[in-house]
């Protein structure tokens, strides 16, 4: 049986961001929320539970973000060198030269040849930000196993694998008639609509799911940038359901974004996600930051409250309904997930909590395990076996299993070694990753690790596939885990987003 205490400032979200944070404690025991309690109030039965005391520091439901795409975010951000002008839609940047070469290419090596150090980095980048749980992670030849939560597949104790269904592939026909009907019988169904420039073709994806009568309760739309304020209007009040917003990434291809206002004007529910390395920010203290940039650039009125339910009461209400277990509130009876920031400069806590860099997160509960923080509140939580390295210029303790013995840690340093190199060395990567594929059968349980990309790459007949010529094969630096001078230089580099992005580098102070 696995306790654990955590006092501090607690934002309970039962009300989104409603109440501000106040003194209390959080009570978790075997993956769940026992109680939260307010003042100096005590709980019975913990007397031989660890109990950490963030002073100050914030106590929020874990953040949850609701779009990414794992198995690419070893890669930088990318941009078509000489373009400057927006792309119209997700169908037109899988076109351009160097994409596939610069993103299919060794993304494919990186999941084939190293994937759990591949996995092992991605979960770490999520943690540093925040985050508790991810939606986007690859699929697989067989199962493995994650400490951040994996929204796609999570059966909440129901021992049901259709809870959620998701897909970057556009649906048409019987397969779109097909999601609608699993959403009536109360799946959830997240699904990359509507990304591209207002009035372009793929428009079509919401007015299709209109038609089919899959505007509902339990659809949750990614991106949605190209639909109107008319259409918007479609979705009735009453089944309302989420819209995932990206707005680095939308901004960065498109010019553009969702526009906001319009979404909660129906009352739907407005998530964040980080999406990829390609074109997102690293994590999601990054994408609570473009989205304060945004709200202000395009006069949205966000208030940063309103920013802080994004990634933690907004993405739980929606989920709930699928998994009929709460999440994203600290509540009884909810996920024991929960992450600890102390906040950043002056003003209320939710722009603190907005205003935070990796720097300020303090502690990330999964499932009521200590999974990431401050060495020394990690030291203080109970946490199990945890290596030790740097980040943000903090002393980390991070308890991510080694997937070759889960009773040790994993080392950072072999996590990072064995992703170099690959980096160095793609044609000697590719031939291991060939090896590996054809030790014994492809699907046995006990096979070989290997994940499947997710995004499409239309040069290769709309499937992302190994390389063509193994030899041509060059892999950019791995990057580091928070946003930092690279990934700002890159971002300002890149021509489409107007320099409206270009005041992030100084929210994020080195």
């Amino acid at each position: 049986m696995s306790s654990l205490v955590i006092a501090g400032r607690i934002a309970t979200m039962v009300k989104g961001a409603a109440d501000d944070p106040a003194r209390g404690r959080v009570w978790l025991r075997d993956g769940a929320i026992v109680a939260v309690t307010k003042g100096t109030k005590r709980l019975a039965g913990f007397s031989a539970a660890p109990e950490v005391d963030v002073g100050e520091a914030f106590v929020l439901p874990g953040f949850i973000d609701m779009h990414n795409h794992l198995a690419y975010n070893t890669l930088p951000l990318w941009f078509e060198k000489d373009r400057t002008e927006p792309w119209k839609h997700n169908k037109h940047w899988p076109d351009a030269d160097t994409y596939t070469e610069s993103i299919t290419e060794p993304a494919w090596v990186y999941a084939k040849a190293c994937p759990e150090a591949l996995l092992g980095y991605v979960q770490v980048r999520a943690m540093a930000g925040g985050a508790t749980a991810a939606q986007g992670w690859p699929t697989a030849n067989r199962g493995y196993g994650t400490v951040v939560r994996n929204v796609d597949s999570e059966d909440a104790g129901s021992d049901r694998a259709d809870l959620i269904y998701t897909s970057v592939a556009t649906k048409i026909g019987e397969p779109l008639a097909t999601a609608v009907r699993r959403m009536e019988n109360g799946s959830g169904f997240i699904y990359h609509c509507a990304e591209g420039q207002p009035d372009s073709r793929v428009t079509r994806d919401y007015t299709d799911l209109d038609r089919a009568g899959g505007l509902l309760r339990t659809f949750i739309g990614i991106h949605c940038t190209a639909v109107s304020p008319q259409q918007w209007t479609g979705w009735r009040k009453d089944q309302a359901g989420g819209v995932v917003w990206s707005p680095l990434s939308n901004l960065v291809l498109y010019g553009v974004t969702t526009a906001i206002p319009d979404v909660q004007a129906r009352g739907i529910s407005v998530c964040l996600g980080s999406d990829w390395g390609p074109s997102g920010t690293k994590n999601l203290l990054g994408e609570m930051t473009v989205a304060r940039i945004a709200s202000d650039h395009f006069g949205y009125g966000l208030t940063d409250a309103r920013i802080v339910e994004m990634v933690t009461s907004n993405p739980g209400t929606l989920l709930e309904r699928c998994w009929n277990r709460p999440i994203g509130q600290l509540v009884p009876g909810a996920f024991g997930d929960v992450t600890v920031v102390r906040g950043r400069g002056a003003g209320s806590a939710w722009k603190k909590v907005v205003a935070s860099t990796e720097k300020d997160v303090a502690l990330v509960v999964i499932d009521g395990v200590p999974r990431y923080g401050d060495r020394k509140v990690m030291q203080a939580a109970g946490a199990g076996p945890m290596f030790t390295t740097t980040i943000a210029g903090r002393q980390r303790g991070v308890a991510v299993p080694d997937p070759a013995d889960p009773t040790k840690a994993w080392s950072w340093t072999k996590i990072m070694d064995t992703l170099r190199e690959v980096q160095q060395d793609p044609q000697a990567a590719i031939a291991r990753a060939n090896a590996r594929a054809s030790s014994g059968p492809r699907f046995a349980d006990d096979a070989e690790l290997e994940l499947f990309l997710d995004m499409p790459d239309t040069r290769r007949t709309g499937r992302a596939g190994p390389p063509k010529n193994p030899a041509t094969v060059t892999i950019p630096p791995v990057p580091t885990i928070e946003h930092d001078k690279a990934f700002f230089d890159l971002l300002e580099k890149a021509p489409i987003h107007s320099k409206i992005l270009d005041t992030m580098r100084s929210r994020f102070p080195t």
